[in-house]
């Protein structure tokens, strides 16, 4: 019998269960667009590039024991461990999350729990797709998320626990993860409605966006959550709205907002197209900004999933697109 998935604390005199642990014990200027692995060629992608190997090794299929979003953001599910979770709800679309010179191909999504809203809300889902040779791009359709996922999709998922952050990034919290095998991918129901976000005050925001507190990204890590407004600060190389690598920044907090999960999902011509973007002139006052807590390699921001719904105004370029209302 391999290890039981949750960290149990033994009762008053008793003995810890055997394989658990009590809880609590030990060339130029970037393009607009671009991310930061465009211009740290392989930095994160390299750090992440075994242990995707070690992954597709250690496939084992189907078969693992079901926990709760809540026992995931507990602390209290061993790593590692296959789980079981579900129902979950999609809470945005498909992306590339890292990619290296060495070939490992990850993907991503994002879940959140069907009601709950907010701080242990939600999910990041990552599974490691066929690699790609070099001078090639990544190739969607051999992981284990599905390449047409949507918001709303209903979910249930298997994988394992454990967190993330590039080796550069000093103190920065990691990221929780749920990495999907691809030999037992997400079991999908498409058509449902899309989960709400939480409103995110400007305190709240300064604390995630300073990514040192771990037990508050832990719990806040994958939510979806809603900015009430702010104001793009300018970048003064070239007058407009968006700092390199698609970067907006606001007066009212120090959480930036990051085009990484758009700019690198499946629509229109796929990851890094450039239509894709963020395109706003300065001065531009946002009535709404909502999007997803995210780690985009060492800063924590808030990754909106589509520039023209996701943000009110919607970039330059969406006239042509329904916006949500």
């Amino acid at each position: 019998m391999g290890a039981l998935p949750i960290e149990e604390e033994p009762e008053p005199g008793g003995n810890v269960p055997s394989g658990v642990a009590p809880a609590g014990s030990d060339g130029g200027a970037p393009a607009k667009g671009a991310s930061r692995d465009d211009a740290l060629a392989g930095q994160p992608g390299e750090v992440v590039a075994a242990a995707g190997a070690a992954a597709l090794e250690g496939a084992e299929g189907c078969g693992a024991e079901r926990v709760t979003l809540a026992e995931l953001h507990s602390g209290r599910v061993r790593d590692s461990v296959p789980v079981l979770v579900g129902p979950l709800v999609a809470s945005s679309q498909k992306f590339l999350v890292s990619e290296a010179k060495s070939g490992s191909c990850l993907w991503g999504a994002f879940a959140a729990d069907p009601v709950k809203t907010g701080a242990g809300s939600g999910v990041f889902l990552v599974s490691y797709g066929a690699p790609h040779a070099e001078g090639e791009a990544c190739v969607a359709g051999s992981d284990g998320v599905p390449d047409d996922l949507k918001p709303g999709d209903s979910l249930e998922v298997e994988g394992r626990l454990d967190e993330y952050v590039p080796s550069t990034c000093g103190a920065t919290a990691p990221a929780l993860q749920l990495r999907i095998d691809a030999a037992c991918p997400a079991r999908r129901s498409a058509g449902g409605e899309p989960p709400d976000a939480a409103l995110l005050d400007q305190a709240l925001a300064d604390r995630l966006a300073a990514g040192k507190d771990a037990e508050l990204l832990r719990q806040w890590g994958g939510a979806l959550v809603e900015l009430d407004g702010g104001a793009a600060l300018q970048d003064t190389d070239d007058g407009d709205a968006v700092f390199p690598f698609g970067v907006i920044r606001l007066e009212q907090t120090a959480l930036e907002v990051h085009s990484r999960l758009y700019y690198f999902d499946l629509s229109e011509g796929g990851p890094r197209d450039s239509r894709k973007a963020p395109h706003y002139g300065f001065p531009t006052a946002f009535q709404r900004l909502t999007g997803i807590v995210f780690l985009d390699y060492c800063s924590w921001v808030l990754a909106p999933r589509d520039r023209c719904a996701d943000l009110a105004p919607a970039s330059d370029g969406c006239a042509n697109q329904a916006a949500r209302p």
